[in-house]
């Protein structure tokens, strides 16, 4: 079962390179997943996602299709508090909205812990993009995440590991269209936290919620 709903959005990304601290772009993600009972299930996402590191926070628009059932999400996540809103929708109307702790980890630079595994560059001639492949560990992750050497702007990201229900992953991640800036900061405005259910992994698990 997948539990939930958005996905990494950046690694907790040598702090000598650090994306902008605001920034919005659109994701392409594919996952390969196991629940801690051996079944299999296969993710695509699309996303736009706006990011501001000096609030601490994250919004997320995406479509998301599980083992071909689909769905539409909104998902606040403020690392301040270390809780995000999740607001699903079916066939236009809201099915639920709930609030719970973060499961992905916060924007920022490169960790100190990294391995640069290839500089090249993305493209040909005049038009191309000089990039850095980054390889490091992050619990029980291992986490590729290439980026521009100019600007530090994400390009490609890949990661597999283990679930918190004994299952693993494997997830590519591509980035489209990122621009420095964020152009309204209403998204980041907190729900109305009356209409949101408060819910751990634990109850999504017992109460068999399939996001």
């Amino acid at each position: 079962m997948f539990r939930y709903t958005a996905l990494i959005v950046l690694p907790a990304l040598v702090w000598s390179c650090c994306p902008p601290s605001k920034w919005e772009g659109s994701e392409y993600i594919a996952l390969g997943s196991t629940d801690g009972k051996g079944q299999g299930h296969y993710t695509e996402i699309s996303q736009n996602v706006t990011v501001d590191t000096d609030m601490r926070r994250v919004f997320i628009t995406q479509q998301l299709s599980m083992d071909g059932q689909g769905m539409e999400q909104k998902i606040l996540q403020d690392y301040s508090t270390g809780e995000q809103y999740v607001t699903t929708t079916k066939d236009g109307m809201e099915i639920s909205c709930m609030r719970m702790p973060i499961n992905s980890i916060e924007p920022g630079c490169v960790p100190k812990n990294h391995t640069k595994i290839i500089q090249s560059y993305f493209g040909a001639g005049s038009s191309k993009v000089m990039a850095t492949m980054y390889k490091f560990n992050m619990g029980q992750n291992v986490i590729y995440a290439t980026m521009s050497d100019d600007g530090c702007i994400p390009l490609a990201y890949e990661a597999s590991g283990a679930t918190e229900d004994g299952g693993g992953y494997q997830m590519t991640v591509e980035f489209f269209g990122i621009t420095p800036g964020v152009a309204s900061t209403s998204v980041f405005q907190t729900p109305k936290i009356a209409r949101c259910q408060n819910q751990s992994y634990q109850d999504l698990e017992n109460k068999n919620i399939s996001l």
